[in-house]
This record gives structure tokens, sequence and C-alpha cells, in this order.
């Protein structure tokens, strides 16, 4: 959750010890991956979808309730088998017995969460993809928190989110941008097409970012919520920190699933949700290289 006020920056020395927690073992997870990065994501899960719970007043003792906090680990645990359409029909369509505002949470936190492992462990980079979203979203947020801060002006939508300007929005686009070229630019061995290629598909994925931060902002409006939770210092629960992430997962994740596949991807299940196949003189657009 991004906090565009000019105001005050009494919460950045949070944020910057928030964020030397756990960006690294985050990145230790990615990078290793296996069951450090499935455990990683286990917890995470659980500990949204909690919030989740207490954003609508649920009470966590109600049987239904309780098997909605673990629901997103079934679906898991389907993918692991290689079962992914059974993991889809479980987050999308199973959770309607939880009822219309735990479905949601289950669609979007299950989601993102059968994404990431499709991302981490399904795509030919493997590890690419996801370090490229977790430091594009990284990038979009902090930006949009320094240009904020630092410039202020118009507000970007105050009937939603009261605190984000234009000039926070803008700030974002571009420190994503930027970032994303230089993955990219990276990974493509310095080829300029892939730094300019790198930078759009860095701003496309920071604005997937805002609309998903945007969209929890105006949730918790509804519901008379300031933050889903305070167990990260200065950014409040686990959903603030990863609202962004929850969406741009997704996103990326589908886009990989119409791109031309790999042949290595015969894991986890063989036919896998990769509608094209790739020959391998056969280019596609290169800044997405990282994640067919």
């Amino acid at each position: 959750m991004i906090n565009n006020s000019k105001s005050s920056w009494q919460d950045l020395p949070l944020r910057i010890v928030s964020a030397l927690v756990i960006i690294p073992i985050a990145l230790f997870c990615i990078i290793y991956g296996q069951w450090f990065f499935i455990g990683m994501l286990c917890i995470i899960s659980v500990a949204m979808t909690v919030e989740w719970a207490n954003l609508f007043k649920k009470k966590l003792s109600n049987y239904r309730v309780a098997v909605f906090l673990i629901w997103p680990l079934i679906a898991y645990a389907a993918v692991i088998k290689g079962m992914w359409w059974p993991a889809i029909l479980i987050v999308g369509w199973a959770p309607f017995i939880f009822g219309p505002q735990l479905w949601l949470g289950s669609v979007v936190i299950g989601g993102a969460g059968i994404s990431l492992l499709w991302l981490r462990f399904m795509t030919a980079s493997e590890m690419h993809p996801v370090i490229f979203i977790v430091i594009v979203v990284i990038a979009s947020d902090s930006f949009a928190y320094i240009a904020g801060k630092t410039f202020g002006g118009p507000k970007l939508i105050p009937s939603v989110s009261p605190g984000k300007t234009w000039s926070g929005a803008i700030g974002g686009l571009i420190g994503a941008g930027c970032v994303g070229s230089i993955i990219v630019g990276y990974l493509c061995g310095g080829l300029y097409t892939a730094y300019i290629g790198g930078a759009i598909f860095g701003m496309v994925t920071g604005i997937v970012a805002q609309i998903g931060d945007l969209l929890e902002s105006k949730l918790k409006r509804e519901l008379g919520v300031k933050d889903s939770g305070k167990i990260i210092p200065g950014h409040g629960g686990v959903l603030d920190r990863f609202d962004a992430l929850l969406f741009v997962s997704i996103f990326v994740a589908l886009i990989s699933c119409v791109l031309p596949a790999d042949k290595s991807l015969d894991k986890w299940g063989g036919s896998l949700l990769s509608i094209k196949t790739v020959g391998d003189q056969q280019s596609i657009f290169l800044p997405l290289t990282i994640i067919r």
C-alpha cells in the first residue's frame, strides 16, 4: 500500500527495515526454489487468508472459515502432483461453498499462488520471471512512494485512495520501466532492443501493480478499514504489502500461458497449460523470453 501524501516521511525507516528483512529471505527462497519457495508461498498465503477473513469480520473459529484459511494449500498440493486444471477449479469454483466474500479471496490469493508456482517451476527461465515481477513491483511501489512524498500534487483517485497522487503514479511507472529495462537487458545479453522492450513490459507490469493496489484500497475503504493487518512495520498487513504482486503474478502467468512454450516444460504433469509450441529457431518478443 502506497501512501503518497507529502506530509511526512516518518514511516520510511520502518519501510527500510522491513525491506531489509523481507527481500533477502524472499530472494533466497526464489533462487533456491523447491520446498523453500513452496514453504514461503504457503506461509504467506495462509497469512493473507487470515487477513482476508478478518477484513470481512469472519470468525476464525467457524469451520468453513477455518477450511478457507488453508484452502489455497490444497490447490498447491494439486499443482505439485501436476494437476493444474483441478488446482484452478479448487481456487476458482469450489470456494463458492464459503460464500461470495471468501470466494473472492480464494480466487485472488489462490490464483496468485498458483501463478507464482507456474512461473517459478514451469517456465524455461524458472526463477527469472518471479525475480522480475517481484523487483519491478518493489520498484513501482518505492518510486511511487518517493515521488509522491517529494512532489505531492493532484490526487489520483481520491474517492478510492485519498493519499495517492498523480506524481506518485507516474514515478512508479518510471521506476518499473527503468528496473524492467535493466533486468531484461541484462538477461538478454545487453541487446539494446531488450532494454527498450524491458522498459515497456516493466511499465505495463507497473500499471497492473498500481491497479491491484487501488483495488485493495477500494475494498478496504468500503469496509472502513485502514490496513489489513499490522504484522509488517511501515506497511500494515501482508495483503497491504503484496496486493500489487497478487495481480501482477496472475497477469504475467496468463501471458506466459499463451506464449510459445519451451520443450523443457515436461515436468509436474506433462501436458501443461501452455497452448503453443515453439521450434528451436522461432523468435518471439524478446523481453518475454524470460517468461516463456
